[in-house]
């Protein structure tokens, strides 16, 4: 690390150019990945014997304690014989999840100062930036950052296709890290593109038409410029990629140019005109939320449930549910019409199945939301995420739900409540409800929890 630091940092440090450096590039840390590979590495590995005293520590020296929360591979029944060699699975429906989140906290802070420490070596005026999340990020990860840099950095995958995006992302990575934000990377693609790219490598936004992508841009931009604390951003990229994709199959229209350098008119228009010092040097007005009213739903409000369009025609702004949790992971949306109200969640659920020795993920072990209706004793029940389908303990509800395992970490769903649960028969303008939800990630990792009384509004 020291060599390849000096070998880049001499290049460039009396460049007066250079604002700062990433230490790195989209690491992911993938939490399961990271401890199944410290475990496999040699028992003279001090990252390995890291882990080792973390588990001795958490189990209190008791390998029957540590046997609770995890399968030891075969071969592996004590303590001594985990410091030679061997793995450990999580244990459906134990608390080892959060162990294991200890341990990624612990080696982040060990590779930011780290990084720091080597940097500053060599250059002790530029900016560290980061190592550039993926478009998620753990706590854990985002907090131990925080005495190494001078910003926090991450790429912003638009939530929608319009340019949009949840709230909770960059709002809670500020919370966590206490830094200024800088966006690695955004970006847009359109089908009509001149470079043949299919746009279907991977889940970004997709618009139909270059208009549309010019005005996604404009959003995006416009959002990221209205952010006190969010003091750069960076556009992905000049040119398009490849037709049939580049190295990895990524084949998406994300140029201002095309593959044979023309320029996409509608987009480099947009991005000449906007101004950026004026615009960021306006103030920002507060932001609406559903305390002021619940919104009218569109006409069908649980309609075109897939990527990128799930919940985009639903007012987020007017029905943004604000969370009484600190540091929430989700966002929590509301809306109404005659006959029903209906919740939209959008959450950052990371699921691996390398967790898991058979690499299933159980009923059990998926996100959990639970909504409580005023009145009503029975809590509403959804088991949601990893990629299956949800199961709700109410048959009167109807739940949507979008999700994955390991590298789709979004999990998006909606829930229709119908009157008859709050004991109507219809909704009108000016009824209050009382809505309570909780919102569990992967085996209970992180809780975002939502409560209020709400007016519904007309337009």
């Amino acid at each position: 690390m020291v060599q390849v630091t000096r070998d880049q940092i001499l290049a460039l440090r009396d460049d007066t150019r250079l604002l700062g450096y990433y230490s790195d590039n989209e690491m992911g840390w993938w939490n399961a990945i990271l401890f199944k590979m410290t475990l496999e590495q040699a028992p003279t590995s001090g990252q390995r014997r890291r882990l080792i005293e973390l588990l001795r520590q958490t189990y209190r020296n008791d390998w029957s304690e540590l046997v609770k929360d995890f399968e030891p591979a075969p071969g592996v029944d004590s303590w001594q014989e985990l410091e030679q060699h061997g793995l450990l699975f999580l244990r459906p429906g134990t608390r080892g999840i959060h162990t294991m989140r200890r341990f990624l906290g612990l080696l982040a802070e060990r590779y930011y100062s780290l990084v720091h420490d080597i940097i500053r070596k060599y250059d002790q005026r530029a900016l560290i930036l980061g190592d550039r999340y993926q478009s998620f990020y753990y706590p854990e990860v985002a907090r131990a950052c925080a005495p190494y840099v001078d910003a926090v950095s991450s790429n912003l995958n638009a939530h929608w296709n319009d340019g949009t995006f949840a709230r909770f992302y960059l709002e809670t990575l500020r919370a966590l890290s206490c830094k200024p934000v800088l966006v690695g990377e955004f970006y847009m693609a359109a089908d009509q593109n001149r470079s043949g790219n299919q746009n279907n490598r991977g889940i970004y936004p997709v618009t139909a038409t270059q208009k549309e992508r010019a005005a996604g841009f404009r959003n995006t931009l416009r959002a990221l410029l209205g952010t006190p604390y969010v003091i750069g951003v960076d556009w992905f990229q000049y040119y398009d990629e490849p037709t049939h994709g580049r190295y990895d199959g990524e084949n998406f229209n994300f140029g201002l140019v095309d593959i044979r350098d023309r320029p996409y008119e509608p987009l480099t228009t947009t991005a000449a005109s906007v101004s950026l010092v004026a615009l960021k040097s306006q103030q920002s007005p507060a932001r609406s939320d559903a305390s002021r009213g619940v919104p009218p739903a569109p006409r069908n409000p649980l309609g075109q449930f897939q990527p990128m369009l799930a919940l985009k025609h639903w007012d987020r702004e007017r029905g943004f549910v604000q969370p009484v949790s600190d540091f929430p992971l989700a966002d929590l949306y509301v809306c109404w019409d005659k006959k029903a109200i209906y919740l939209g969640l959008y959450a950052q659920d990371v699921v691996e199945d390398v967790f898991y020795k058979d690499k299933i993920v159980r009923a059990s072990e998926r996100a959990q939301w639970i909504v409580s209706i005023g009145g009503s004793t029975r809590p509403i029940r959804a088991s949601i995420g990893a990629g299956a389908e949800p199961i709700v303990n109410e048959p009167a509800v109807r739940v949507l739900n979008l999700s994955g395992v390991n590298g789709n970490f979004r999990n998006i769903a909606a829930m229709e409540l119908p009157a008859k649960l709050f004991g109507k028969t219809r909704f009108r303008s000016g009824d209050r409800i009382e809505v309570m939800s909780t919102f569990l990630t992967h085996c209970q990792a992180y809780g975002v929890e939502w409560k209020g009384v709400f007016t519904l509004r007309g337009k």
